[in-house]
């Protein structure tokens, strides 16, 4: 599965805190219900289909609360557990998370968690980031930090590990002029406990056996951002990644994206990004020997890959039925490939619901 459906939730947590503080239009504004389809479909036979609930609402002109629930209905049962069970086994994966956010004049400070469980794995995270605006709200300085124990059941055996992992992140958006914005942005992951992979076997001397990797991980990333507003109602968006961790595994992701305002009720959006990474020090196809480090992860092996993507958002004038005024639907189609033979096609459709409930 590809990584729009793995990694730890803490990971996913800053990162999603740090997007927020970037000034963009987006379909997770104040005082609104989003709901979203994903539909999933890889290289290897495995179809994910992702429904995914997001409620934002203020609660005073201070204090605002987000809930949001996405399940997972998988052919496999975990992202790896597809190379156990070649013929695929129905799973499913639930996570819900919620967090508050207060005002303090231009202090902005949010508290909240999330937790996910599915057949052989379960996460449960804490998660809490400040920032400020400085001059003149030209300037916004951000921070943040999430805790995660992750726990995998060692399938086919009941036991369960447990994998504790910290990330913290600090960024600083900058307004540079009345079309231009950036943002620079670090993010450091410490893991320790039970870093292996229980679902694959890597082949030592022609012997398919359980992983053995070092159990301790951190990470390094360093990342740039850029929207400039075009003439004609058009934006170009910008992004680069740099990764970095101590299994020698480096990676860089280039992304650019243009849209479009065709008037007030459409926006199209044209995206590509590339991803190249070196593998870990100590991955191989095989193994022979009495090695101190094996692995059969296909995430630590050196691939590049590409993301072609296109979006249209529509807000009709007209009012629908039923609903009022300011629904939005989205629908966008993403192709992915990757030079080890992976390759994935995912199509999502949203509707945005302005809502007024808790409001005071």
């Amino acid at each position: 599965m590809n990584a729009r459906f793995t990694g730890s939730l803490a990971l996913i947590a800053v990162v999603a805190i740090g997007l927020a503080l970037f000034p963009s239009r987006n379909w997770a504004q104040n005082n609104e219900l989003n709901i979203q389809f994903h539909g999933f479909d890889d290289a290897r036979g495995v179809t994910v289909l992702s429904p995914t609930v997001d409620l934002t609402q203020d609660y005073s002109d201070r204090t605002s609360l987000r809930l949001n629930y996405a399940l997972d209905a998988i052919s496999a049962a975990s992202d790896s557990c597809v190379r156990c069970h070649r013929n695929g086994v129905n799973s499913h994966r639930q996570v819900v998370g919620l967090s508050a956010t207060r005002k303090y004049g231009d202090v902005k400070l949010t508290f909240g968690g999330a937790y996910s469980k599915e057949n052989f794995y379960r996460a449960t995270t804490g998660l809490t980031s400040v920032s400020r605006d400085l001059a003149n709200g030209n300037t916004t300085v951000a921070g943040g930090f999430s805790f995660s124990l992750n726990q995998p059941t060692l399938h086919p055996m009941p036991d369960v590990e447990n994998q504790y992992q910290s990330d913290a992140f600090v960024s600083i958006t900058q307004t540079l002029s009345k079309a231009t914005i950036a943002q620079a942005g670090y993010e450091f992951s410490h893991m320790s406990g039970y870093l292996n992979n229980p679902y694959l076997r890597a082949d030592v001397d022609g012997v398919l056996v359980l992983g053995q990797v070092p159990d301790v991980r951190s990470r390094h990333t360093l990342s740039a951002r850029l929207r400039q507003a075009l003439p004609a109602d058009t934006y170009l968006e910008a992004d680069y990644r740099h990764y970095s961790d101590d299994w020698d595994v480096r990676s860089n992701t280039f992304s650019i994206g243009v849209s479009h305002h065709f008037g007030a009720e459409w926006l199209l959006n044209a995206a590509y990004r590339r991803y190249g990474q070196t593998g870990a020090f100590f991955w191989a196809p095989e193994y022979t020997g009495v090695p101190q480090y094996y692995t059969a992860d296909f995430r630590l092996e050196p691939f590049t890959s590409n993301d072609y993507s296109g979006r249209i958002e529509i807000t009709p004038k007209a009012k629908w039925p039923l609903l009022p005024d300011g629904v939005g639907l989205m629908v966008q189609y993403e192709r992915y490939s990757a030079d080890n033979g992976f390759a994935a096609a995912i199509v999502s459709t949203g509707l945005r619901i302005p809502v007024r409930v808790f409001h005071h």
